[in-house]
């Protein structure tokens, strides 16, 4: 049989005041214009999990326009696969998007970059990544519908993909992030056959786009189980085609060789609450970054002037951020935050130090040196005086900054249009 009937799932415990109240007007209003919509993805499994959603998605039979047409306040965006944004209260966004099907195979190629074939509920739910990710929740006849096998998974609390694993990554390599990412976060196992894929397809990784490299390394540090997260890259042999850097040091013979890199994830962990509001990226990839540079100069036989421990972190930094994409705005405030390290150390007194609280990243230089004293990386007496001296300059709210913005020309179009060539 082609398209088996699902398992619809009466009592599932989902109670209509936990979905979002604009998902629940943009599911009312497709049904009464005749479409089939559904809640869909994390949202389902998290309430099923009685966890609290990040954000509430739909799938629909509409197509993109027709989305469009039904909601004043609502854009269109996507390439590799066109969906509808639907605004609600604040901002928030209810992303919309029409059952999915197969894309045409283009020859022997797996990774998919052309995703705009519409389908079925059923198609769309074999599209997805793991089958705890593929569960529908039909507000209308208040019933959770699966078509692969999620629920039992959920009950297992094991992750499996929709497929053959080796396709599934190949397909989509950042796929084997998300695996990491849902696997830490749910405190979920993963199943064996994954497992073989991600270790015989990690190579793949390399195929991926770097933006979703760094959008996905973001999501692991800034998830509550930042330090899980990394033990399973390690384990599962991803952090050496990511972070070869980092494996080489937590290589080295050491009674623990997650000293202090363990730690300090913890430390970012105990500041997580809202996954919607993360500190600065450049704070968070200095967790990572900082063991490195500590050891690196441990290297050296006399300590180094303060101009090369500076070009010793940009030599560092510059391979990561070419692999991962990092942009140029989180890479200052990484090298801000560790030179505020060396610098608060080096600084003998109270007028040496009062240049830090007048740095643009005064904020992350000094939330990182609490993490390095809950993890145990600050001696008492460099903590003690850290402790003095935010008493005295206090520093900002701690907020992730944005990019910088291009600027348009005077006198000329932005697209470059009247620029003179060199």
């Amino acid at each position: 049989m082609e398209n088996p009937a699902p398992v619809r799932l009466v009592e599932h415990g989902i109670r209509h005041s936990d979905i979002d109240r604009d998902a629940r007007r943009v599911l009312r209003r497709l049904y009464d214009f005749g479409f089939h919509a559904y809640l869909v993805g994390g949202s389902v499994r998290d309430l099923l999990l009685d966890r609290t959603p990040k954000d509430f998605d739909v799938a629909t039979s509409a197509r993109p326009n027709e989305v469009r047409r039904l909601f004043r306040r609502c854009r269109l965006i996507g390439r590799r696969f066109r969906l509808a944004h639907v605004l609600g209260e604040g901002g928030k966004i209810i992303e919309t998007a029409t059952f999915r099907a197969k894309p045409p195979s283009d020859g022997d190629a797996l990774l998919i970059t052309d995703d705009n074939k519409f389908g079925t509920p059923f198609s769309d739910a074999h599209r997805r990544d793991f089958t705890i990710n593929a569960l529908f929740f039909d507000l209308a006849a208040n019933q959770v519908i699966d078509y692969v096998g999620g629920l039992e998974d959920l009950e297992r609390r094991v992750l499996r993909t929709i497929g053959e694993p080796v396709v599934r990554f190949r397909e989509d390599p950042v796929r084997m992030l998300r695996a990491v990412k849902f696997a830490a976060r749910l405190d979920f196992d993963l199943d064996d056959a994954l497992i073989e894929a991600v270790l015989s397809e990690r190579g793949e990784l390399k195929k991926a786009a770097v933006p979703r490299l760094y959008e996905e390394m973001r999501r692991l540090l800034w998830s509550g189980a930042a330090r899980r997260s990394f033990e399973l890259l390690d384990e599962l042999r991803l952090l050496e085609v990511l972070l070869p850097e980092l494996t080489g040091f937590l290589g080295r013979p050491a009674k623990d060789p997650w000293q202090p890199l363990g730690p300090l994830l913890e430390a970012l962990d105990s500041r997580f609450e809202d996954p919607e509001k993360p500190p600065p990226d450049g704070l968070m990839f200095a967790v990572l970054m900082w063991p490195l540079f500590q050891a690196l100069v441990a290297e050296f036989e006399s300590p180094l002037p303060p101009a090369d421990e500076q070009a010793l972190a940009e030599a560092v930094l510059a391979a990561v951020a070419r692999r991962l994409g990092v942009p140029r705005r989180t890479q200052e405030t990484l090298l801000r935050v560790i030179a505020g390290q060396r610098r608060f150390r080096r600084a003998k007194h109270e007028r040496q130090r009062r240049g830090l609280a007048r740095d643009p990243d005064y904020a992350s230089i000094v939330a990182f040196a609490e993490m390095r004293t809950e993890a145990g990386d600050l001696a008492p007496e460099l903590a003690d005086a850290w402790s003095e001296f935010t008493d005295e300059h206090e520093p900002p709210p701690l907020e992730r900054k944005r990019g910088r913005g291009r600027r348009r020309r005077r006198g000329g179009k932005q697209s470059g249009q009247g620029r003179r060539r060199r």
